[in-house]
């Protein structure tokens, strides 16, 4: 704007000059006319010039204040206009720079205020990013937890449209065979509904079950804390017990020897007694034999002698068997007091046994309570599921095949499995159909092999990305970290030997191929250190591909004992014998 106005004014100024220089031409041009018009006048004559002197004298003089006037007006009129164009030039001069200096403050505020806006943008679009990631954890959880709720309620609503199904069938049934008998259809409905709330009744139930099972869970852990409390001073009580049984063996032992000391003693003493007899006898028949024969009197004082020295041995001995007596008597009183003690001991241990029999009772009836109400759970979902696969599959025998890719030629190879039978372990078979029809082992690899096992699964450790992506895909549909299956299904009658297929210990979706025979390990199996174990669900069997596998066992061996090239799962798919 300011630069169009300046070359506005500078083009006004172009057109003011000109314009000046015309009027000055101008009126050039009009005093050069007027004197040609004087120059061009007839001469006077003689006769006329002496009678028109004064009037050609008055006329030159007004020619001249007019030629004058004209002048003074001309010379206005270019100051006038010389003025104007001077001040327009200075005005213009003073708006240029003013228009500089505006220019130059609007272009530094548009560059603070542009550094404002990027410092602004730049601190919205971190403030952005930082709530994008709060956002995405927030919306993580809150999928997760929708996930959770949305596998619950699909449960729910599979066992739902089942029972309508049912219904639905008997009301088909119902409407083909008694159109016309309205009644019986109201009765159908009315049986429907029934089934509909015997259903919800039944979920109801199934979560006051698990309610309750939990509660019994936290039940069991507590009386399992006091009984390992009523154990540890059972344990103290018998340690005391024991002890007072030794202290009691050992005052026995104590007492039998004091009182063999105190027979003996009591030996010595009549001993003593007899000795002591004799010495007055003898005192006696020396004092008799003195008062006959003064010759005798040394001897006799030597037997006096002693004599003394034995009543001070006899003095001792009946001071320590004063002494034995006492003692006895003290171990005596202890010996009553610890049978005493042991009495209020075995008594309170009888109370605390009989307390834990009473709570391992009570443990023992809710247990089998549980365990009741859990098979009829399982045995539920393996009706369910036997029914889904032969809805979906047919009767079988069912057949799986995988598809695998090598790093080197051939880069193709095929494993064919064939199934248990659905009736040994329906859970089982349903659970591995579904993450075969889920795509659930596309892109997984090979990643542990050892001397009796091979493991494979949804799981990718050469590509974090790729690993990344399957382990969320299990998250996904439920499988993982708890494992696919809801309980192990396990029979001897399919047991782990060579070149079968097993769920690992988390009960899916990782499996493991059976390069051995591996019944003892992960059968059925019970040990002091683990306790009952039900064993890995073993549910397949190699029809064709065994030498794949074993190509993969001389294949070279990564230091973590995965394979080192990967061999990828690039197609799993159920098939039919015809098909195959």
């Amino acid at each position: 704007m300011a630069a169009e106005e300046t070359k506005i004014s500078a083009a006004d100024e172009d057109d003011a000059k000109p314009t000046a220089e015309a009027v000055v031409k101008t009126e050039e041009e009009k005093s050069s006319q007027d004197a040609s018009s004087s120059s061009s006048l007839p001469p006077m004559t003689p006769s006329a010039s002496a009678g028109e002197g004064s009037k050609t004298e008055s006329s030159t003089t007004t020619f001249g204040r007019i030629v004058m006037i004209v002048q003074i007006v001309i010379a206005l009129v270019v100051g006038a206009i010389l003025g104007a164009y001077l001040t327009a030039y200075i005005l213009e001069t003073e708006y240029k720079s003013i228009v500089s200096a505006l220019q130059s403050d609007h272009h530094t505020s548009l560059l603070a205020s542009k550094n404002d806006y990027i410092k602004c943008q730049n601190n919205l679009t971190h403030e952005v990013t930082t709530a994008e990631v709060e956002m995405a954890k927030l919306v993580l959880h809150a999928d997760q937890n929708e996930r959770t709720f949305q596998q619950r309620a699909v449960e729910y609503v599979k066992e739902t449209n089942a029972a309508y199904r049912h219904a639905n069938e008997g009301l088909t049934k119902a409407q083909l065979r008694y159109q016309k008998e309205i009644m019986e259809h109201k009765a159908t409905k009315n049986t429907v509904k029934e089934m509909e709330s015997k259903l919800s009744k039944e979920v109801e139930n199934h979560e006051s079950t698990q309610l309750q099972l939990s509660q019994v869970d936290r039940r069991i852990s507590a009386i399992r804390n006091t009984l390992a409390e009523s154990q540890k001073e059972l344990r103290a009580e018998q340690a005391a017990h024991n002890a007072s049984i030794s202290r009691e063996r050992e005052l026995g032992e104590s007492l039998d020897e004091m009182e063999e000391e105190l027979d003996r003693r009591d030996l010595e003493r009549a001993e003593c007694d007899d000795h002591h007899r004799e010495m007055l006898q003898c005192r006696q028949s020396l004092r008799e034999a003195l008062e006959g024969n003064a010759g005798t009197a040394a001897a006799a004082a030597g037997i006096v002698e002693d004599e003394n020295v034995l009543s001070v041995a006899l003095a001792n001995e009946k001071q320590a068997s004063e002494n034995l007596a006492a003692k006895l008597a003290l171990a005596l009183k202890e010996k009553e007091e610890l049978e005493h003690t042991i009495g209020v001991l075995r008594e309170e241990g009888v109370g605390h046994l009989m307390e834990m029999e009473r709570i391992s009772r009570e443990l023992e009836e809710d247990r089998e309570l549980w365990q009741m109400k859990a098979k009829n759970i399982m045995n539920k979902i393996s009706f369910r599921n036997r029914k889904e696969v032969l809805e979906r599959y047919g009767p079988g025998p069912y057949h799986v095949k995988f598809t695998l890719e090598f790093h080197t030629a051939p880069t193709t190879e095929t494993i064919l499995l064939a199934l248990a039978p659905l009736d040994m372990m329906p859970h089982t078979i349903h659970t591995f159909l579904q993450i075969i029809e889920k795509n659930i082992y596309i892109g997984g690899t090979f990643i542990l092999m050892r001397e009796h096992i091979l493991v494979g699964g949804p799981v990718d450790s050469h590509d974090l990305n790729s690993n990344r992506a399957l382990e969320e895909r299990m998250v996904n549909e439920g499988y993982f970290p708890e494992g696919a299956l809801l309980y192990t299904e396990y029979t001897p009658e399919y047991p782990h030997v060579e070149n079968t297929l097993g769920f690992n210990v988390h009960g899916g979706p990782i499996f493991y191929f059976n390069l051995k025979d591996n019944t003892e390990p992960h059968g059925a199996r019970y040990s002091e250190e683990e306790g009952e174990n039900e064993g890995d669900p073993c549910f397949a069997k190699i029809v064709e591909g065994v030498e794949v596998i074993q190509r993969m066992k001389d294949m070279p061996r990564a230091e973590g004992g995965g394979l080192q090239d990967p061999v990828y799962i690039v197609k799993a798919e159920v098939v039919t014998m015809a098909e195959e």
